[in-house]
């Protein structure tokens, strides 16, 4: 299609959108008040043992599930156990790093990725002593014979690989890789010098860094924004009741402008209220920019970068068949119906357009139908 002919098509559907919406005004806000008056519907959630402690579309999410009819559980399972769970019905969705969802989505898995949880977060570290003896170790192109330790079948694994190839290096090659469950065992296998660089979760970086291995820096500095890890189901629960996870993205979409816009000691001390998370770990996780390893959390599936790490898998399977964009596009034109003055989530539009827009027949799916 021809940039003008889909930049006119682009214009039509945000013209069309801008009517849909404000004509659903009253009918939204009579949906609104229809959900609290019906009996709350349940959505369990998976999400990892360790690591990623708290997410806060989730956390502050709590502030409006009820308003939307929802109850729901977040139960923690091992990173290798969620998809399989989720995959046979035992949890309804599940929020973790994007490689296994889309390696269980390619193989037939029964799952459907349909909103985002987290982008960015990750970090490599060193083995102090390879760090002293190559020559700026921070420059992949100087990885040559060295071994990256990462999890199975990872997003840091992904995005490291790419980073070689742009470089001319070969990884499992020029670059061989230890594949590690376990960030503690991960952690102990540079120490000991089983491997010189690790991929971590941002969660232990400060662990990493306390053992002596030496930071180098964030992943997102080989791939700007990546994204991470995403919202996913159990594909027949969704297509059985699109309404619930439909109701679940609008009270992230308004958990996401808290997030963003609130106060955020008043954010964290409410976080760690709800959670019992530590106030100071919430704040680090969440905001202090030395700590976050580039992470930031956004409800939108972000499609473009999604197939953007897809592609390097040559997995076969068309990702738009296990990835759905119009129940997150239906959940945010209804909140933009609702509240037409606010600027954020029409910010929140223009960055779903820009991001979903190499989704297969995206000027219908861009208007929620």
């Amino acid at each position: 299609m021809g940039k003008k002919l889909k930049q006119s098509l682009l214009f039509i559907s945000i013209s069309f959108f801008a009517i849909l919406a404000f004509s659903c005004r009253g009918k939204n806000a009579e949906s609104s008040a229809d959900t609290k008056s019906e009996s709350l519907r349940t959505l369990t959630f998976a999400k990892g043992a360790s690591g990623h402690a708290l997410n806060p579309l989730f956390e502050l999410g709590k502030r409006y599930y009820s308003e939307y009819g929802l109850s729901v559980n977040v139960v923690p399972l091992e990173r290798e156990q969620i998809f399989e769970s989720e995959s046979i019905g035992k949890v309804d969705g599940a929020y973790n790093d994007l490689a296994f969802p889309l390696k269980f989505g390619a193989t037939e898995g029964n799952i459907v990725i349909y909103g985002g949880a987290m982008n960015g977060g990750m970090a490599l570290l060193a083995n102090p002593d390879v760090a002293k003896k190559v020559a700026d170790i921070k420059n992949p192109a100087n990885w040559k014979g060295l071994t990256i330790v990462t999890p199975p079948f990872s997003i840091g694994e992904i995005i490291s690989k790419a980073a070689l190839r742009n470089v001319n290096l070969e990884p499992e090659v020029d670059v061989k890789y230890k594949f590690i469950p376990g960030s503690a065992e991960q952690l102990s296998a540079v120490q000991k010098g089983n491997a010189d660089i690790v991929v971590i979760s941002p969660d232990y970086v400060e662990t990493g860094i306390n053992m002596g291995l030496e930071y180098l820096f964030p992943l997102v500095a080989l791939e700007k924004d990546y994204v991470c890890c995403r919202q996913t189901a159990n594909v027949d629960k969704f297509n059985a009741e699109k309404e619930s996870y439909k109701r679940l993205l609008k009270a992230h979409i308004r958990a996401y402008k808290d997030y963003k816009t609130g106060d955020k000691k008043a954010l964290v001390k409410e976080m760690s209220k709800t959670s019992g998370v530590d106030e100071d770990w919430i704040y680090d996780f969440l905001y202090d920019t030395d700590k976050t390893q580039g992470r930031s959390h956004n409800p939108d599936p972000n499609f473009n970068g999604s197939l953007a790490v897809y592609e390097t898998l040559n997995l076969g399977r068309p990702l738009q068949e296990f990835f759905n964009i119009d129940v997150y596009a239906s959940a945010l034109s209804e909140i933009m119906a609702d509240y037409p003055s606010e600027p954020f989530y029409k910010e929140m539009w223009t960055f779903f357009i820009s991001h979903n827009d190499r989704y297969p027949s995206f000027a219908y799916s861009q208007l929620g139908a």
